[in-house]
């Protein structure tokens, strides 16, 4: 048998993770024809299929699964000696990084800083977007990064974790004081603000409302939760925000109510092995500069 490359490993292993030709030859930089050539010049070495042909999106022969086993070891040990003899200055290349919005309000500038003074020749494509998206770009090799909400159904991933958010009830402070005569959860009922669906607040607040078996009167939807916490100070309704977030603003108040939210575990994840071994190092400098409370999400 023919040794088999490097190149061989990756172009299986990116084939089978990302379900088609066309999107591991996206992920390796190179065309559709490179990736089919590559999968039959190793198929030729080790004598045996590793594709089943035909089939949508592409499934594993035996052979195959035991390859792609060895392939996910050897390839995560080349990019863990690589990353330790590399100097952080000499790193070079884009790496693309999604993130929810609530990252990016936060603590993404001190995040995007760091990244440049540590590795300034690593240039970022920053993409913000709604939870559920991003993992879908994570997973279809669109991003090497995802600074999220975890998801413990997503697995062959890598975690570290960024911490948690604590999430509430948040409405404007002139609104409490003129509805004092309403309870907290006619308040919530009168008028909910909320975040687009694929959120994960949008998710966590209707999981709450139908556990209160609440149906509130009117509902208005906003893509941005910048522009929903101006609406909400403005006295627009109530919305399910953050508190952390804006807390050095006096016009948005938290309410207290029963049963309280869990906080929302979030994690720096990446497909494993990393694209790149700069991914690994990018992903800690999150967990560094994470501005969210202390916790831990199991890799």
């Amino acid at each position: 048998m023919m040794r088999l490359e490097f190149r061989h490993l990756e172009t299986a292993y990116w084939t089978y993770r990302l379900g088609s030709y066309g999107a591991a030859a996206d992920r390796l930089n190179t065309t559709q024809p490179n990736i089919s050539m590559r999968i039959a010049e190793m198929e030729q070495r080790i004598g045996t299929v590793v594709f089943q042909r035909g089939k949508r999106p592409v499934t594993l022969t035996a052979a195959g699964r035991e390859l792609i086993g060895y392939a996910e070891r050897i390839l995560a040990l080349r990019d863990e000696l690589s990353l330790f003899f590399e100097d952080g200055e000499e790193e070079t290349g884009r790496i693309r990084v999604g993130c929810t919005e609530t990252i990016a309000l936060w603590w993404l500038a001190d995040f995007t800083v760091d990244v440049q003074r540590v590795m300034p020749n690593i240039e970022l494509d920053i993409d913000v977007d709604i939870t559920e998206k991003t993992w879908k770009k994570l997973c279809n090799g669109t991003i090497d990064l995802a600074l999220v909400p975890d998801d413990q159904l997503q697995q062959r991933v890598i975690r570290h974790s960024l911490g948690q958010a604590s999430i509430a009830w948040m409405a404007s402070s002139e609104l409490v004081q003129r509805m004092s005569t309403l309870d907290t959860m006619d308040l919530i009922r009168r008028s909910i603000l909320s975040l687009s669906p694929g959120s994960r607040l949008y998710a966590d607040q209707f999981r709450w409302l139908d556990m209160q078996s609440i149906r509130p009167d009117r509902l208005t939807y906003c893509n941005t939760m910048s522009v929903t916490s101006r609406l909400v100070s403005e006295g627009a309704g109530v919305a399910l925000l953050p508190p952390d977030l804006f807390a050095g603003d006096s016009l948005l108040q938290e309410l207290e109510v029963q049963p309280a939210f869990d906080s929302l575990p979030f994690v720096a994840t990446y497909l494993s092995p990393a694209f790149s071994p700069s991914v690994e190092r990018i992903a800690k400098l999150a967990v560094a500069n994470s501005g969210f409370h202390p916790g831990d999400v199991q890799a």
